[in-house]
């Protein structure tokens, strides 16, 4: 019976978690955050999401190999890892994109993890173990309820499209949601 129990938490534990880099999975991501959305709604505390999107890293595949990009994503999610605090929630979204759940952290808050973040991924230099130099930059959207909207779903996309619009304007740096975009 104790090894029935202990392989179902195994498997409960597998069922979130991302297998490269043992972070949160999206699915883990979404039960938190509608769990976060209503104890915000309830506290009256601010509830902030990062959506993080690795800036040309198609290119460590292309030229390091697939194997060197995982090892990279490895180390990415360790780097975010770093940056965050133990009540928040880090997750590798899919690829190269990642989401970081904070809360009880306002708009200025998020900003200094995102900050925190962009920083610390430009100054690390990925894949030393195989000899290599690779330096990376982060494109990060930021999103707080319920400064953009008063859905956890709404909130996901309001830092999905602030991350797009970095992109949009050179990469390598943060955009803040707003209600409306």
């Amino acid at each position: 019976a104790l090894d029935n129990a202990l392989s179902l938490q195994r498997a409960e534990a597998l069922s979130v978690t991302d297998d490269l880099t043992g972070l949160s999975n999206s699915r883990y991501l979404n039960l938190v955050l509608r769990r976060e959305e209503k104890r915000s709604i309830r506290s009256g505390r601010p509830l902030s999401v990062l959506f993080i999107d690795m800036d040309g890293f198609k290119n460590v595949n292309t030229q390091h190999g697939h194997m060197a990009g995982s090892r990279a994503l490895v180390e990415v999610a360790a780097v975010i890892r770093a940056c965050a605090r133990e009540t928040d929630v880090v997750a590798r979204f899919g690829g190269d994109e990642f989401s970081v759940i904070l809360p009880d952290t306002a708009r200025e808050g998020a900003v200094f993890v995102a900050e925190r973040i962009c920083d610390r991924i430009r100054a690390f230099r990925f894949l030393e173990g195989d000899g290599l130099d690779v330096r990376l930059t982060a494109s990060v959207g930021v999103a707080t309820l319920p400064d953009v909207t008063s859905s956890s779903e709404e909130l996901l996309r309001a830092a999905d499209r602030a991350m797009y619009r970095v992109k949009d304007t050179g990469k390598n740096g943060i955009f803040v949601a707003e209600k409306g975009t």
